[in-house]
């Protein structure tokens, strides 16, 4: 029986001995980029820092955690998406930021709560599951996905993720 992407994620993180695959993340970003239903009035920026910038998640793992990001920025982005990378010290940043209404005040200590949602009668499909198992995939692998809450103009999410 196949592992799930978690059950794999937990099984690395715990033995560090596996290396957890390298993928090379601007092609996934922009083959997601790509992939994503976007309305003719959204544009939408990739800018890459440095090309060959490589994560220690394999490719699957990083289009995971990634995607729902992805989906729910040009979902509520107004005219504009901007999904950035660049390497930090030990590990890799991808910023996925529109200019759509953000996230409520009300609802930031909910965003990763299975199963909330801050306007469940937005029009929008969702369960409220996106941005949970993201961040549950990131942590599996000593990364993180975080919500900038500065970031007053529009939303701003951010994945951080182990270098190879």
């Amino acid at each position: 029986m196949p592992l799930s992407l978690l059950d794999d994620a937990r099984d690395r993180a715990q033995n560090a001995s596996t290396a957890p695959g390298t993928t090379s993340v601007v092609p996934v970003l922009r083959r997601l980029v790509e992939s994503l239903d976007t309305p003719e009035h959204v544009k939408i920026v990739v800018d890459v820092e440095d090309p060959g910038l490589q994560a220690g998640v394999a490719s699957a793992l990083l289009e995971r955690i990634v995607n729902p990001l992805l989906t729910n920025s040009v979902r509520y982005a107004h005219s504009a998406m901007t999904v950035s990378t660049r390497r930090l010290p030990g590990s890799v940043r991808i910023d996925v930021t529109d200019d759509g209404p953000g996230v409520p005040a009300a609802f930031a200590d909910d965003l990763f709560q299975p199963g909330r949602r801050a306007d469940p009668s937005d029009g929008h499909d969702g369960a409220g599951l996106g941005l949970p198992l993201a961040r549950r995939l990131a942590r599996a692998v000593g990364g993180e996905v975080s919500h900038d809450r500065g970031h007053t103009c529009g939303a701003r999410f951010r994945v951080d993720l182990p270098v190879e």
